[in-house]
Parts: C-alpha cells; structure tokens; sequence
C-alpha cells in the first residue's frame, strides 16, 4: 500500500531544470493579461480563459503569452477590421490611449489594406485641438511601427517567423528597437491550407508508386511536418518577444447557421466550431473567436409592396449600421472552463462592435471600449 502510495505521488512530480524555473519566475513577475490587447473586452475573456486554464492544468504553473485566433465561417465577417483595431490600440501614443508599441503582421493572403489602418487610426486619434499637420504627424509614427511581410507560402511563413529576431533587433532597419511587441499576427493562417494538402497528396502518390527502396527525398519528408513546424516557429517567437500572437482563420467547414436575431448582444445560444486547421496548429490557440456579421431581418412573407417600401429605409439603416459579434468558440474548452463562463452570462461571452465608413467602433463604450 505504502509503495503503490509512493509510486503514485512520484508520478505527479514534474520535473524541471533550474532555468525553467527562472524562467517561470520571471513571466510570473512580467505578465499581465489584464491589459494584453489594450481592449478591455477582449483583454477580459482572455483573463477569465487563461486564469481557469492555468488552474487545472500544468501543476507548474508556467505562463504562457495568450494565442487568439479569430475565425469566421464566412468572409465579411470583421476579423480583418478586428485586426486594424488591435493593432491601432498597439501603436498609438499613450496619451491617446496606445500601448506605444510595434506590431508585426504576415499578411498571407493580401487582405491587409494600408488605407483601411490608416482609417482605422484616425478615427482613434481623438484630438480635436490638433490641427491637421500634427495629426498627419502622429498617423506617419504610428504607421512607422506597424512592420507587415507578405510571405507567398508555408515555408517562407516559417523562415520569416525563424528570422524575425535578426531583423527587430537591427536598428538599421527600422525605428522599433525602443518599442516592445505588442503582438505578432498570421493572417490568414488558413491562406496555404489547399497549397499544402495538394504537396502532401504529390509527395503521398509520388511515394506510393515510387520503388520501395527508394530513399524519401528531402522535401516529401518535410511536407508532413510543415504545419508542426509553424506551430513551432509562432511558439518560439512569442517567447522570444514575450508577446501574444493573433491568428485569422476561415473555417474550412463551411457555413453554419447564424443567429437570427439582430440585437446588441453577441450570443443567445452555445457556439461550437470543430477546428478545420491542421494538427497541431489548431490545438495553439488558447482563446479562439467566433467573428460573425449580424444578419438584417428579411421581410416576412406575405408582404406588400407598400409595406416593403415603408420598412426599406428603416432596412437600409440597419445595414449601414453594419453590427458584428465576437463571442467565446467553445468547441473542445474544458468542463470547468465553460461553466466559469456561463457563469459571466451570454452577454459577456463575446462582445459587439459595429464597422463603417469611418472604421470599427465598439459596442457599449468609446472606440477602444473605455
């Protein structure tokens, strides 16, 4: 009895090296989720994602830099605008309510639009005293910390990722090297999704009909592992820069069908998407969003042209209110993670903003959710 005792308890030991536990140390003392993304409603479901994660997982406890992926089942659905958001909060001056940082952006699949950011910052530099020369002013620093690669495939998507240190850290090559990383986002992480599965497939066949004997070349062996690779250069970089990472997805499932029901709040019901990413890619993200554009109500049947002209612009309306929802993706989230967020109730699994003309503006509050 004694030695099975003994055993047991030997067995929940977990082991590590006096670095680690340096290391543990140090991110204990560092960091803070409270303001992760300088958006309070966000930066509050990763708090509460994290903090219940943290509790029933490792039994040493070892702080991680939060991995949010948002997706969507549809395009058009604000995780680019989101992105604009996130990344203006990132590198506006503090006296406009900034974090003053830089941001690196992989833009893989050429959806990141310069003038859309530049919209998107303008409508957050709330100086109305200012005159136009220093609002341009302030526009061309934030801009100058905003560093965006456009790499045109999964391995040149790694090998930025791999040598994004040797270029932050050269000062000759831009005007970061004072500034911390806000944060370091794929977008798309879907975009090679199809380039890649039709590599495995190649090298599968090529494998099946070659000789038996024949030695695997270099790059049907690295095919395989191409996604594990990314996993593996995202996680090193966010440890390197002590940094969260943002990851765009387009759910590779397909539709589902939405809520009907256009209101202010996010969520009425439960929202489970399977993840349509490669293993282990899509076990990274320890906070994934469900990005959705509210659907306007259809004219119900049976109704006259009068009374469809009547409602025309009261429908025109609601369209260029333009409201979108982000809620909680709760598919494969722990038991005691999901009653912790029942708990908060639907209305605070998610949040609101609405986008127009002028750029993304938060439901319930200023533009950065104050």
């Amino acid at each position: 009895m004694a030695e099975d005792l003994g055993k047991k308890l030997l067995a929940e030991v977990e082991e590590v090296g006096l670095d680690e536990v340096f290391q543990i140390l140090r991110l204990q003392s560092e960091t803070s989720f409270k303001s992760c993304f300088n958006l309070p409603q966000l930066d509050r479901l990763v708090l509460e994602i994290i903090q219940e994660s943290a509790s029933i997982g490792s039994k040493v406890n070892k702080p991680v830099q939060p991995i949010l992926e948002l997706t969507s089942t549809s395009p058009g659905s604000g995780k680019t605008h989101l992105l604009y958001h996130l990344t203006a909060l990132a590198v506006l001056p503090s006296d406009l309510g900034g974090k003053e940082s830089c941001v690196v952006i992989l833009d893989t699949d050429g959806t990141f639009s310069i003038p859309c950011l530049a919209q998107q910052l303008l409508l957050l530099i709330k100086a109305p005293s200012s005159t136009d020369q220093e609002i341009d002013d302030i526009l061309l620093s934030s801009l100058k910390h905003i560093h965006i690669f456009h790499p045109q495939s999964l391995a040149s998507s790694i090998a930025t990722l791999t040598t994004l240190p040797t270029y932050l850290l050269d000062a000759s090559r831009h005007y970061s090297l004072d500034r911390a990383a806000s944060f370091i986002a794929l977008a798309s992480a879907s975009a090679y999704y199809w380039q890649t599965k039709a590599s495995e497939e190649n090298a599968a066949l090529f494998a099946s009909t070659a000789a038996p004997l024949s030695k695997p070349s270099k790059q049907q062996q690295q095919v395989p592992a191409a996604y594990a690779q990314l996993t593996t250069a995202l996680r090193s970089a966010s440890l390197t820069f002590r940094c969260p990472i943002v990851l765009t997805s387009h759910h590779l499932g397909g539709p589902v069908n939405p809520s009907t029901t256009p209101h202010d709040h996010p969520a009425d019901s439960s929202h489970a998407l399977r993840p349509s990413l490669p293993a282990p890619l899509s076990t990274l993200p320890t906070l994934k969003l469900i990005l959705t554009r509210l659907p306007v109500r259809k004219f119900p049947a049976g109704i006259s042209l009068e009374e469809a002209a009547r409602e025309a612009v009261d429908r025109q309306a609601a369209v260029e209110a333009g409201k979108y929802s982000c809620v909680v993706n709760e598919w494969g989230l722990d038991e005691r993670v999901l009653r912790r967020l029942q708990r908060l109730g639907e209305g605070k699994k998610g949040f609101g903003f609405r986008i127009g003309a002028e750029g993304l503006r938060m439901d319930g509050g200023g533009e950065n959710g104050d």
